[in-house]
């Protein structure tokens, strides 16, 4: 959930209040309407004591601790880095039920927008990292905006979500940067600007503590002693502080008076809104994120994590050739001739990238004529096994279409794995419910990323290397192809009935027209004698 839920606005140094334009009457536009911005103050009430009555201009405003914890009136330079790992139930923007989402970071007159960048037709998209700068407080408030992506007219906002950035970075519950749960190297490697004995020592010097005390395996801190281990081995036995600097930190509420939670390694779930659509319409999905300042007067903190998408590191190309003796469910309504209109659509496990060849219609035998290609990028990792298609062990395909049974389908059978044997062809059987509905001859071919970028390939039978398209007697449709429709389904059936009716036909034709002239003949015969 949000940081704010769990730290309270994070309003212990400053709290923020609307401010709205004065009306003349109660019925004076609504609050929206007069709403102009927002105010930071903090307002403190002492009680005076008999020697500060005579407090005046002269005297030590220090005596009070309404200026403690509140920043110096001069601008910060700040690095900042957003990390925006996934976006979740995203509201469909396009007719077809998805979005092609894409990010736009705005903070003051900074503005990154990643449109190039754009995930096409997905409702769960997963982005990467930004960094930009900021000066505080001018630049404060952070936007994180996901639009959807249209070739034509403009780009239509999906939902959006705000940070207040300076509360959180001059915040006593340090939401600059997470705290890690252990100081380690490596991916997860410390990524603030100060190593956590230097951050200690930082925070007892903001709070007004003594410089923490550093022995053998304990830290001083307000006089409350913490204990653990710091004596490590790698080549030679080294002293390092680090690991038990930050269990301090993860316990500093313990610290009396001044201590309070640190904010801990998280991500956060923030809602998006879109206040154009009315009620509960404005939620429009999550966003989980979460955000790193850096004041730049410090040490330049370590490279940025790496959230990226991991980039497809195979490439499986299936090529659909034929089928056969696909069950025939279909019934002309003229001559009852059974048929089906064939087509193989590759689905589970890839709803998101839903790949089908065209269809073959009508086919009178179960066979069907394709020459299609299925193109699958994917990642694939050491340690996984099994994707939706076990790619380890898969039934062999057949050498031909009269030796593929449904048995092959069976655990027993021989099985390979594409990664090792990278190509594969046969024919393999098409069940439902244990029994044989149909056949396909498939061409399996797995490459690497790098193979695919060298020798691409395009789906379907677009280039590069396109497939030739096939011209099957027996595929038709009624709209495409009426003349041979009515060929194969009505003149190879009914060949000898169409003749003898034609005959029959122009016979009385002949004869109508016969009788029809026959009269007019004979009566002129007799007027001319």
């Amino acid at each position: 959930r949000e940081l704010e839920a769990d730290f309270g606005q994070f309003d212990d140094w400053v709290n923020t209040y609307e401010l709205f334009r004065g009306k003349a009457n109660e019925e004076e536009g609504s609050s929206d309407e007069r709403f102009v911005g927002k105010f930071k103050a903090r307002f403190c009430l002492y009680k005076l004591t008999e020697e500060a009555e005579e407090w005046g201009e002269g005297s030590d405003a220090g005596f009070f601790r309404v200026s403690r914890g509140i920043p110096a009136n001069s601008p910060v330079q700040v690095l900042i880095r957003v990390y925006i790992v996934s976006a979740s139930n995203l509201h469909p923007a396009d007719p077809d039920g998805k979005a092609d989402p894409y990010i736009v970071l705005r903070l003051g007159k900074n503005e990154i927008k990643d449109r190039d960048n754009y995930i096409p037709k997905q409702l769960n998209p997963v982005f990467g990292s930004f960094e930009m700068q900021a000066t505080f407080p001018q630049e404060s408030l952070l936007s994180v905006v996901i639009y959807d992506f249209d070739l034509v007219g403009g780009d239509d906002l999906i939902g959006e979500t705000r940070i207040d950035l300076e509360n959180r970075f001059y915040s006593r519950h340090r939401a600059t940067c997470g705290l890690p749960t252990e100081y380690s190297e490596g991916y997860n490697a410390w990524r603030d600007s100060l190593k956590p004995s230097e951050l200690l020592s930082k925070m007892c010097r903001e709070n007004g503590l003594e410089a923490p005390h550093f022995s053998p395996g304990r830290i001083t801190v307000a006089d409350k002693v913490f204990t653990g281990k710091t004596l490590y081995m790698h080549e030679q036995p080294v002293e390092s502080y680090e690991h038990l600097s930050l269990k301090i930190l993860h316990r500093w509420s313990e610290i009396p008076a001044v201590g309070c939670k640190l904010v801990p390694e998280h991500i956060e779930t923030r809602t998006l809104f879109n206040k154009a659509r009315p009620g509960m319409d404005q939620v429009q999905g999550q966003v989980q994120m979460w955000v790193d300042m850096f004041p730049m007067d410090l040490p330049h903190p370590g490279p940025p994590v790496d959230i990226s998408p991991r980039k497809p590191k195979y490439e499986l190309r299936i090529v659909i050739w034929n089928t056969e003796d696909v069950i025939l469910e279909d019934s002309n309504f003229l001559t009852g001739q059974q048929s089906s209109d064939i087509y193989v659509k590759w689905l589970k496990g890839l709803e998101d990238d839903r790949q089908e060849t065209d269809v073959h219609y009508n086919s009178l035998t179960g066979e069907g004529n394709f020459n299609w290609r299925f193109v699958f990028p994917f990642s694939y990792m050491p340690a996984e096994k099994t994707l939706e298609l076990d790619l380890h062990g898969f039934p062999h395909g057949a050498k031909t279409a009269k030796a593929c049974k449904a048995e092959m389908l069976a655990e027993r059978t021989e099985r390979i794995s594409i990664f090792q044997q990278k190509r594969a062809r046969g024919w393999w059987p098409f069940s439902k419910s244990g029994e044989l509905t149909g056949k396909v001859e498939a061409e399996f071919h797995l490459v690497t990323a790098e193979e695919a970028e060298k020798n691409p390939v395009g789906k379907a039978r677009k280039e590069p290397e396109p497939l030739p398209k096939p011209r099957p007697d027996t595929s038709f449709s009624w709209f495409m192809n009426p003349f041979k429709c009515f060929f194969h389904l009505v003149w190879r059936n009914y060949k000898k009935y169409i003749i003898t009716a034609l005959i029959l036909f122009i016979l009385a034709l002949f004869l109508a027209l016969l009788f029809y002239t026959l009269p007019g003949a004979i009566s002129q015969k007799i007027m001319n004698g």
